[in-house]
C-alpha cells in the first residue's frame, strides 16, 4: 500500500508536470487528500518540491542502473542509458525547469546525481569506447557528457512541443548522439 506522502509526490509530480505552477489545492485533490493532510507532510511548497525533486533523482539513478546492467556490450549500455534518461526526463522535466530558474547547477555540485556512481560508470565507458578508437578521440570525455545532456534535453523539447513523437525522439537522439561522437558500431 502506497503511504500518504508517496501518495502526495506522485499526484504532484503528475499536477506539476502538466502545469508547474499548480496550486496545493489542486495536488491535494489530485492525491485524494485534504489541504491539512498535505501541510502534515510538506511545510509549504518549496518543500513539496523538494520531496519531488528527490524523487526524481533516485527514479532516475534507479533507470540508469538498470539501464547499465541490460546487456554487457558497451554500445548497447549507453544506447539504454540515453533511452532511460529520456524517459525518466520526461517524467520529470518541470523539476529541471524549477531548478535551472534557481541555480540547478547547485544540485550537481552536490553530487546529488552520484549515487550508485551512476555518472563514473557511464564516464568509464565513454574513456573504454574512446580507447578502442570506437568515438573521436578528438572530443573531451566531459563535452561528450555535456552533449550527452544537451540530445537529451533537446528530445525532451520536442516531444513537448509535439515536434516529435515519443519514440521516434529516442531514435533520433540515438542517431544524433552516435553520428556527433563518431561512434563505430
Amino acid at each position: 500500500m502506497v503511504d500518504t506522502k508517496s501518495k502526495i509526490i506522485t499526484a504532484a509530480v503528475k499536477c506539476f508536470l502538466n502545469n508547474e505552477s499548480d496550486t496545493l489545492e489542486k495536488v491535494a485533490v489530485e492525491a485524494g487528500v485534504s489541504r491539512r493532510t498535505l501541510h502534515r507532510y510538506f511545510e509549504n511548497r518549496q518543500d513539496l518540491l523538494e520531496s519531488c525533486k528527490n524523487e526524481m533523482l533516485y527514479s532516475c539513478n534507479k533507470a540508469m542502473i538498470r539501464a547499465y546492467e541490460s546487456d554487457h556490450d558497451p554500445i548497447a549500455k549507453v544506447r539504454n542509458m540515453l533511452f532511460a534518461a529520456i524517459e525518466q526526463g520526461a517524467n520529470y522535466a518541470f523539476i529541471k525547469r524549477i531548478y535551472k530558474r534557481s541555480n540547478f547547477s547547485n544540485v550537481d555540485s552536490k553530487k546529488e546525481f552520484e549515487s550508485d556512481n551512476v555518472k563514473a560508470k557511464w564516464l568509464k565507458i565513454m574513456k573504454d569506447l574512446q580507447e578502442e578508437k570506437r568515438i573521436n578521440h578528438e572530443l573531451t570525455i566531459p563535452w561528450i557528457f555535456d552533449l550527452f545532456g544537451s540530445i537529451i534535453e533537446t528530445s525532451i523539447y520536442a516531444v513537448e512541443a509535439g515536434d516529435v513523437a515519443r519514440n521516434d525522439s529516442k531514435k533520433f537522439a540515438w542517431v544524433s548522439f552516435k553520428g556527433a561522437i563518431g561512434l563505430k558500431e
